[in-house]
């Protein structure tokens, strides 16, 4: 009984981390505070500098604290806030240098990493709702699940991991070699990078529950003599 109360309470704390972490993941994808920069320090007296660099910004807009640039397309605001999104869906790539080329599928990457990552998490916990409702399962069911669980939350956590690195690796190129933004101005990850962190770091996490479980489901068929139950008449 306490192997079972211990392999129920595994499973229930693995199905809650999982709606966690994709609570995290998709918070994450929809909000603008994945960077932001402050162009409002008393030593910039520029009003240009301080209203084009001050600003958070996500995967789909960049949002300014001290007014819209003037330049930007009437078509692309929305509120304070810019769109960013348009520019890596549809664009000519031919007459691209490879810096612009390398910096477009960067940012393709991050977005399509991340949502890559939600989507698995989502696919596991239906696959795990259809597999174990009404609860009956069989023992050779259950092992195919929590197999299937235990790939798909570790793979969840590589689509997240790779899409943070693209956009350390985007801010990186902001800073060194594109240089854009100016003395005084100070720029940060913000929260919804912090989330997109946590919620891959759960998803290793119930990668690793799974296998706990899987290996002892396969204990509790080997110790209780259930093999025999799958042997040929």
């Amino acid at each position: 009984m306490a192997v079972g109360r211990c392999h129920m309470c595994l499973l229930f704390l693995a199905l809650f981390l999982i709606l966690v972490s994709l609570a995290l993941i998709v918070t994450c994808v929809v909000t603008d505070f994945w960077y932001e920069a402050d162009g409002t320090a008393k030593e910039i007296v520029n009003d240009t500098i301080k209203r084009n660099f001050s600003y958070r910004f996500g995967m789909w807009r960049k949002c300014y604290t001290q007014g819209v640039p003037i330049e930007v397309a009437p078509e692309d605001r929305q509120g304070d806030c810019q769109f960013t999104y348009k520019h890596f869906i549809k664009r000519e790539e031919s007459a691209m240098s490879y810096a612009d080329w390398k910096y477009l599928n960067l940012e393709r990457s991050w977005v399509g990493l991340l949502i890559s990552s939600a989507a698995i998490q989502l696919f596991t916990v239906l696959a795990l709702i259809c597999g174990l409702w009404p609860g009956d399962c069989n023992p050779i069911k259950k092992v195919t699940l929590y197999v299937i669980a235990a790939v798909f939350s570790l793979l969840a956590a590589m689509c997240g991991i790779a899409g943070c690195i693209c956009f350390i690796a985007l801010r990186d190129i902001d800073i060194t070699s594109n240089n854009i933004y100016p003395d005084k101005v100070t720029h940060r990850y913000s929260w919804s990078f912090m989330l997109a962190w946590i919620g891959t770091g759960l998803c290793i996490v119930e990668g690793f529950l799974f296998i706990c479980l899987l290996r002892m489901d396969y204990d509790d068929v080997g110790e209780s003599n259930k093999h025999k139950i799958y042997s040929p008449m």
